[in-house]
């Protein structure tokens, strides 16, 4: 992790995800930030059992709690979970009470921060592919 080098005006970006072995099962997330194209911090952790939008959220909540520590300003949330991204965004409605508890966080974190931004990404986006190996190590040091 390098020195802070996010300036007042800069965008740091997020990148989440969210993994479960089985759905519900052993869960982790994992984040990253990204400052000028450079990995600046990244970090993951093992949930429990969760289901896999559990997981999603706890990503992008942890993720928000962190970055307090790097930029107030505006960030960019980046994640492969069109679910989180819909209900995040009010697009979709929320079904399911555990997720509307875990979105109202969401907007309770957001409120630290100048402006947040959330965008749907694929599976396939080189930061997102690095969160997914972050979880999957994750899992696996925890013996799934």
């Amino acid at each position: 992790m390098s020195k802070n080098p996010i300036k007042k005006g800069d965008i740091l970006k997020i990148y989440t995800d969210g993994a479960a072995r089985g759905n519900p099962g052993p869960a982790a997330f994992a984040f990253l930030f990204v400052h000028n194209d450079e990995i600046i911090h990244e970090g993951s952790n093992y949930i429990g059992t969760a289901t896999n939008n559990t997981a999603e959220y706890q990503a992008i909540i942890n993720a928000l709690k962190t970055a307090e520590r790097f930029h107030r300003g505006h960030l960019q949330v980046y994640s492969d979970s069109n679910l989180a991204v819909q209900q995040i965004n009010k697009k979709w409605k929320i079904n399911e009470p555990h997720l509307s508890k875990l979105c109202s966080e969401v907007y309770r974190l957001c409120e630290k921060y100048e402006k947040v931004e959330f965008f749907h990404v694929g599976r396939s986006n080189p930061y997102i592919k690095r969160c997914d190996t972050l979880c999957n190590e994750r899992l696996n040091a925890e013996g799934f």
